[in-house]
This record gives structure tokens, sequence and C-alpha cells, in this order.
């Protein structure tokens, strides 16, 4: 799972590949979810907890919006996602997250471990092949990346993971909110 903040956007990537010991589950696991058209989460680690909390993210959001007819910020949506973490420390959902999007503070990326800790970011990567593609990112990011050129060290990134990582593969999902729009893109591998 890899993040991104460009100037005028983010971008969050995960490949496809559920591993599971030395087996493939599935080779068409949905990894990067995009909450609505400006905040994207990545989950990396345990599929089903990344589910579960995802679920409950999209949940809590969605009554929050009904009730205080307002959105959640970015920061709001991590400072939720913090506290879910925290409050099941003592049995915690096993993910590590991404959690990135645009609103009227500008593009923002967050990284989140399962205990709820936070740490804002210019760029991330989590999950197994993360040691990889974070070389290539390190040497490769600068303050003033555009988006277009965000999603190509995203995808690069992680083909660059997929190489040295038994446990990824099989595509790349890639989620890209702007200021103007979000939207979903796949690539081959």
């Amino acid at each position: 799972m890899v993040g991104i903040k460009a100037t005028n956007g983010v971008v969050v990537a995960g490949e496809k590949r559920l591993g599971y010991g030395h087996f493939i589950l599935s080779r068409k696991a949905k990894k990067v979810y995009l909450l609505d058209n400006r905040i994207a989460i990545g989950a990396a680690w345990l599929y089903a907890d990344s589910q579960a909390l995802t679920a409950l993210v999209e949940t809590v959001k969605r009554r929050h919006e009904l009730i205080a007819k307002s959105k959640l910020s970015v920061k709001g949506i991590v400072k939720l996602v913090s506290r879910i973490l925290y409050s099941n420390k003592l049995i915690p959902y096993m993910t590590e997250l991404i959690i990135a999007g645009v609103d009227e503070n500008g593009p923002q990326l967050y990284v989140l471990d399962a205990l709820g800790g936070v740490s804002e970011e210019k760029y991330a990567a989590v999950g197994s092949g993360s040691t990889t593609a974070i070389g290539l990112i390190e040497d490769s990011y600068r303050d003033d990346l555009s988006v277009e050129k965000a999603v190509e060290l995203t995808v690069e990134s992680i083909k660059v993971a997929v190489k040295r990582d038994a446990l990824s593969g099989d595509g790349i999902d890639v989620v890209v909110i702007t200021t103007d729009k979000a939207w979903e893109e796949y690539y081959p591998l």
C-alpha cells in the first residue's frame, strides 16, 4: 500500500494479491477504498479486519453526516478511525492504514497503526512490500509533484515491491483525489 501527497491532490494505491502464509487466497482483493469524492482509505495486513474497519468507518461517517448535516474533514475521519483503533487496543484490528484526502485544508495524507497512532506524511508505504517501495519513493519524491507524476511514482513503487515480495502482485488499484474530482484506476502487472 502506497500513498503520496501531491500539490493538487493525493494518490493511494494497493496491489491486489491476498496471501495467507504461503498460499494465495485471491488475486482480486480490494485494498483501497474511496469513501466519497474527498477521502480514501488504503489498508494492509489482515484483510477481514481492514474490511470490517472500513465498513464501520463508512457507517459512522454517514451517521455523522445525517445528524450533523455536515461532512467530516479528512482530519476528522482520521481522528475517528484513530479512536476506533485505540478503543479496541485489547483486541486490535490487525491493520495498517493510509488515509488521504482533499478538503478545505488542501491535500492531506496520514498513516495509522493498529492501535490508533497517527502520523501526517508527504508519502507513505505500509504492508509486506513497504520497505522496497519506500526506497524508490524517497529517492524520487519532490514537494512540487503533480497528481499525474504522483500516480506514476505510486504505480512504479508498487511494481518494484511486487518484484521482491511474493505476497504482493496481480494488479494495482489506484485512487486519485484532486480538488475537483475523485476516480479509481486499475493497472495490470
